[in-house]
């Protein structure tokens, strides 16, 4: 089987890391004047989700002392609804491989998975929350804005939706959920009855740049959570980074992972897995999806290998089946578990997507591969692409083509 002619691609990212996050989160602790809604505080529990986020774990380390230094006794409660198979030990288990343990942020891990309900929003959903968070004497979330797989408009990842599901773990998650993705004013809604239910709420809200490094930390009281998260969601929109085309006939992705994104390859990307928000167009296609392998960071949960169109023996062979399907039936969306065609290697799942596209011509077809949908700045496209990335301002790309290459068992070099 011939492969197409490629060549490395680097694109020019958004760029605006800050320079020192410690200090971010400082001032912004002063701003919010945390010495003074914390005064009299003992139990404070700081509620984080299974996003691989840019330096979290540093960051916590320095809020809980900060925390201690206030006279509090801090601990951390996963906030990541269904996820870790919906279990205490699986839930602890994805802060681990995040680098967050009581070793690492000193504060010691409540993974309980009991959920108390709060009531019930305008709009008709049950609000939860863990009996662990409700039994302390504040909230700290802590979590990433940023654009959601599914959901659109002005409030989608961030701290209001580690209010509404991911701190009332599976049965917070669920019930936000069974309304559908088109119910986003639900997170709100949600949010803002565990904020008047639960005792104090506090919010460190974090924004990573094109290139995923720490852009903004701000720590918002629980009133300025649905006014500032909005606001932030745009900065990080504008700052997304994706593939410079407008569509391709192949996609190859090295790796998926929920620790990369919550449906293992970011829909921003791929153009796989979310509707755009009403006339919205999408930004970019492909005719096919071929993903290679599976993070181990994702502790085998594949969520979203459905939207792919085909993918390898090694990859299936990394799935746990329970972890993926409790989180798919918790979001209602089970096409997401589905599996594509199983190749038995790299090569062959490649050769396949070829082969699918009835004989096109070798030197017309159009390939991108990428590492994953996080790391965007370097990738490959196939020589046909050149004329095409050329025109494109903030591109630069090698001189000479490569062969498309692979070891002797199959996998892409």
């Amino acid at each position: 089987m011939n492969f197409p002619s490629m060549i490395n691609v680097r694109q020019k990212l958004e760029k605006a890391p800050l320079r020192d996050p410690g200090e971010a989160l400082t001032a912004g602790i002063e701003r919010a004047g945390l010495d003074k809604t914390l005064a009299g505080v003992r139990r404070v529990a700081v509620a984080v989700g299974s996003r691989n986020i840019d330096g979290e774990a540093g960051l916590l380390a320095l809020l809980v002392e900060r925390l201690r230094a206030l006279g509090c006794d801090p601990f951390i409660v996963p906030a990541m609804g269904s996820h870790g198979g919906a279990t205490a030990g699986g839930q602890s288990a994805v802060l681990d491989r995040l680098g967050i343990n009581e070793e690492t942020v000193g504060a010691p891990v409540e993974p309980s998975m009991e959920a108390v309900s709060l009531g019930t929003t305008p709009g008709g959903a049950e609000a939860f929350a863990a009996r662990s968070a409700l039994q302390a004497d504040a909230i700290v979330v802590v979590n990433r804005v940023a654009p959601h797989t599914a959901y659109s408009g002005p409030v989608q990842s961030g701290v209001l939706k580690m209010l509404a599901a991911g701190l009332g773990k599976r049965d917070g998650a669920r019930s936000l959920h069974k309304h559908g993705f088109e119910a986003a004013h639900l997170i709100g809604e949600m949010a803002d009855l565990v904020i008047a239910k639960a005792p104090a709420v506090l919010g460190v809200a974090l924004v990573e740049d094109g290139e995923k490094k720490l852009s903004r930390v701000e720590v918002l009281r629980g009133t300025e959570f649905r006014q500032r998260e909005p606001e932030l969601l745009e900065v990080a929109m504008s700052m997304h980074p994706r593939i410079p085309l407008e569509s391709v006939d192949i996609l190859i992705v090295d790796e998926m992972g929920k620790d990369i994104s919550g449906i293992g390859m970011d829909p921003l990307v791929t153009g796989r897995g979310k509707r755009p928000a009403g006339d919205e167009p999408v930004k970019f296609s492909t005719g096919r999806l071929v993903v290679l392998g599976l993070t181990p960071g994702s502790g085998g949960n594949a969520t979203g290998i459905g939207h792919a169109d085909v993918t390898t023996r090694r990859l299936y062979d990394a799935i746990d089946h329970e972890a993926t399907r409790l989180n798919v039936i918790t979001s209602g969306a089970l096409y997401r578990a589905r599996i594509p065609v199983v190749a038995g290697n790299d090569a062959e799942a490649v050769a396949m997507a070829l082969e699918s596209l009835r004989e096109r011509p070798l030197e017309e077809v159009t390939v991108v591969r990428i590492r994953n949908t996080r790391e965007l700045g370097e990738f490959q496209a196939s020589a046909s692409l050149r004329p095409v990335l050329a025109g494109v301002p903030g591109v630069e790309l090698a001189v000479e083509d490569s062969g498309m290459e692979f070891d002797r068992t199959g996998r892409i070099l």
